[in-house]
């Protein structure tokens, strides 16, 4: 258990180089896409409010969890859109607040939407050290990592849909912050290496009141380990849109190996969603971890679409 619990502690932790890796751990991603991209906000065309909740590897204590909470909506005659998007992770003796301030601009292009989104806020990082029992308490690996702190960031993105397709690409955090040896706090950096590019694609292949077929990928790149991850979804949509049933594939992230999605979604009214998915590791790891449960729930207020013209991205 004990290097069960230093995994989980190294593994969330990045004492080298973060926070860069916890936007990409949402399996439900497709329907909150302000969690990666600003460039989405006012995307829905009405003000639209979505809840999160994900539980990593049931059953282990001190495995990360994460609740996000975000609200955007487009602004007068559609050209603007902002948004908030607030997240809290806890990450064994870590827990993190994030909260930020999106901006897009957004014009036609096309037969679509093109929008050009900005972000900017901080987190605020804390760690209890007092829970880690260490043989030498002055290693200075431990010992230089500040209990709390708080850390700026920003962000951009790009987004493209139209009414069967959108294509968008992101950098969510465009500052890395680094162990200072000299001050014993973080030093930011700007290195394009150690950017975490996003890459979001989907498309409505088939449309009919019975059935609709909606694949969709996430590409994310880190330069600096030359890593490429996917995570490759097909979703049906059923029973005029009510239900929707999708899986998703993912290859490694955090060093836990690949993994297979389930997920279920209920479309209740033209403004409320609701949704739940469950992640199974294929590595060994699943020896270890039990599988992560997340859900999902998005309301629409004052909204404009009808049955006769939904959204689906």
């Amino acid at each position: 258990m004990r290097k069960l619990f230093l995994f989980i502690w190294l593994a969330g932790t990045s004492l080298a180089v973060f926070p860069q890796n916890q936007y990409s751990g949402f399996s439900q991603y497709m329907f909150n896409g302000l969690a990666i991209n600003p460039a989405y906000a006012g995307s829905r065309e009405a003000p639209c409010m979505s809840l999160m909740y994900k539980k990593q590897w049931a059953g282990i204590e001190d495995a990360p969890e994460a609740q996000t909470f975000s609200m955007h909506t487009p602004l007068k005659k559609q050209r603007v859109g902002v948004g908030v998007f607030l997240m809290r992770e806890k990450i064994d003796i870590r827990n993190r607040t994030h909260a930020y301030l999106n901006y897009a601009y957004r014009f036609p292009l096309g037969n679509g939407i093109m929008s050009l989104g900005l972000k900017a806020g901080a987190f605020f990082e804390k760690q209890d050290m007092s829970r880690i029992t260490l043989d030498d308490p002055d290693d200075p690996y431990f010992t230089l990592v500040p209990e709390s702190a708080i850390l700026p960031n920003f962000g951009f993105g790009m987004y493209y849909s139209t009414d069967r397709f959108y294509l968008g690409a992101s950098v969510p955090l465009l500052t890395t912050y680094r162990i200072d040896t000299l001050s014993s706090g973080y030093k930011p950096s700007w290195d394009m290496a150690d950017y975490n590019y996003f890459l979001t694609g989907g498309v409505l292949l088939v449309s009919s009141h019975v059935f609709k077929w909606k694949p969709s990928v996430l590409v994310k790149y880190q330069p600096a380990s030359n890593s490429v991850q996917f995570d490759l979804n097909t979703s049906f949509i059923l029973f005029n849109d009510f239900l929707w049933l999708g899986a998703s594939y993912r290859t490694d992230i955090d060093n836990t190996g690949p993994a297979v999605v389930g997920i279920i979604e209920f479309q209740i009214s033209d403004r409320l969603l609701i949704g739940y998915s469950y992640d199974y590791a294929l590595s060994q790891m699943n020896h270890y971890l039990n599988g992560s449960h997340e859900i999902f729930m998005r309301y629409e207020l004052f909204s404009k679409i009808r049955a006769h013209n939904p959204r689906y991205f």
